[in-house]
């Protein structure tokens, strides 16, 4: 038996250590700056739309706190693939809220709070210890061809012209409904403005389908070949693009949106990996943040658009969707893909009644996140349902990310990872940008995310695509050309709401 451990196996020991304290000690503050907020600044505000806080047992908040410390350190301490992306997204805005606020929203017993922290927590947690720790396997050369008929299809064509007519299809629908609306919208106003878009083209309809594709997802694929690239013109139309959504709709998701996709635009910079612990710190700041800026200015809008919206909302409609159906029927999907073979007990979907339930009378949407559709649907076996359907789209988007830079797919997949925490996976697949951002990164170009790439891509370069290289090799010298030659020999390189409210809660 050996009497003391190596010099490798000690500072692994500490490394481990250290990520330990570091884990429970944020996700304690986490719980604590949470359980303030919403006892101090939503809850006296919003307890007229069902926002109620109760002081839970200190013993509960620690148990609470312990397991989601735990399913926290089984999150992956090092982000190398897009599914770790999602995972780290998806609990800051829905797995943590969901436990942390359990015992103190007033819905719930103790017994049952505890059971519902317990419930996610674990199904959570065994997504993340069966999602791949490794980094994807880099791309193969000629990966810039989608190998289709004798010569394959240019990733780059395809990719910027799916974008180019998405784009068209989404403002073109949009002069015709509601029209493009250039306003500086200020916070207070995105109610009255979301209001009207309601007024104008319903709940859904074609135009919500593909907002959400092009807010989510293609404008900030285009951010990131702009900033990639340094191209001005390419972050203008992004950023344009964006603005105009927002002051169309009033959605603050598509607000939301530009935070949270710069976010990782400057995390990931330059970086095929980066340590999970800013992804964990940031839902603090932002708590923080908006509560300073509502005390400087005498309000709760920032609290309320951010904080409330984005955190404590879908916290709370956990507890809210558990208590519910718990003693009433539960769903098993008959408003939706099975409507055809189970007979549904209820007159309105289950976002609308949970929202008659909090309001009686409301005709508005209180739409849950993931986990709370899975149990309105089958119960507590919906979580795991919930948690495994979770397991099977992370597994399919790392092969369809494949070869492309962490930056650019985290850019595409965190806005519909938080749309997450406040539908089902099911319906994120075609409403919230799932779908189309997977597709999106399966076929875009491998290459030309780097601005010292010589190939860039095809279709922006006028150049014919370079010559791929293999893994590891360097790049090749500079090659000489005699005076007034022209042509050059391109080196291209494998690249890796309230409680209640309006449908579908943007």
């Amino acid at each position: 038996m050996r009497a003391s451990l190596t010099a490798a196996e000690r500072s692994l020991l500490v490394a481990l250590l250290r990520r330990v304290i570091v884990v429970c000690a944020t996700v304690a503050v986490l719980g604590i700056t949470t359980d303030w907020i919403a006892a101090n600044l939503v809850a006296p505000l919003f307890s007229y739309n069902g926002f109620t806080h109760v002081d839970a047992p200190w013993q509960l908040r620690v148990v609470v706190t312990a397991l989601t410390a735990a399913v926290a350190l089984a999150l992956p301490a090092v982000v190398r693939r897009p599914s770790h992306v999602v995972l780290w997204t998806i609990f800051v805005v829905c797995v943590a809220p969901t436990m942390l606020m359990s015992p103190s929203t007033g819905y719930l017993p103790t017994d049952t709070a505890l059971a519902l922290s317990a419930a996610v927590g674990v199904s959570f947690a065994l997504v993340c210890i069966a999602t791949p720790r490794a980094p994807a396997p880099p791309a193969v050369s000629g990966v810039d061809r989608i190998p289709l008929g004798a010569r394959g299809i240019d990733r780059g064509a395809l990719t910027w012209t799916v974008c180019g007519v998405y784009s068209a299809a989404t403002y073109g629908v949009m002069v015709a409904t509601v029209g493009l609306q250039v306003r500086f919208l200020a916070l207070d106003d995105i109610y009255d403005v979301r209001a009207e878009y309601a007024a104008d083209v319903g709940t859904g309809g074609t135009l919500g389908y593909l907002l959400t594709g092009q807010a989510y997802v293609i404008n900030p694929l285009v951010l990131a070949r702009g900033l990639a690239r340094r191209r001005p013109s390419l972050v203008a139309a992004a950023v344009v693009g964006q603005f105009l959504l927002y002051s169309s709709t009033g959605f603050k998701a598509v607000l939301f949106s530009f935070v949270a996709v710069l976010g990782m635009a400057v995390l990931f910079r330059g970086r095929s990996a980066r340590g999970s612990t800013p992804l964990l710190v940031a839902p603090i700041v932002i708590m923080i943040v908006s509560a300073v800026a509502d005390e400087v200015q005498g309000g709760i809008t920032w609290t309320s658009v951010f904080t409330r919206r984005f955190m404590l909302t879908p916290g709370l409609l956990s507890s809210v969707y558990v208590q519910y159906f718990s003693d009433n029927p539960v769903a098993e999907y008959g408003y939706s893909f099975l409507r055809a073979w189970v007979d549904y007990p209820y007159d309105l979907p289950p976002p609308k009644r949970i929202a008659d339930f909090l309001v009686p009378g409301s005709t508005g949407y209180a739409n849950a996140n993931l986990f709370a559709d899975g149990f309105a649907n089958l119960g507590w076996a919906g979580i795991p349902v919930a948690a495994a359907a979770l397991l099977l789209w992370l597994r399919g988007l790392d092969l369809a990310a494949r070869g492309l830079p962490l930056r650019v797919a985290a850019m595409a997949v965190v806005m519909p990872s938080i749309m997450l925490s406040n539908t089902s996976i099911f319906t994120a697949m075609l409403s919230h940008g799932l779908l189309v951002g997977t597709i999106v990164l399966a076929i875009a170009p491998r290459s030309g995310w780097d601005r010292a790439d010589g190939t860039a891509c095809a279709t922006e370069a006028g150049r014919a695509p370079g010559v791929g290289r293999a893994p590891g090799a360097g790049r090749a010298p500079r090659v000489w050309r005699a005076p007034g030659a022209t042509g050059a020999a391109p080196v291209g390189r494998p690249d890796v709401a309230p409680p209640v409210a309006p449908h579908p809660s943007r």
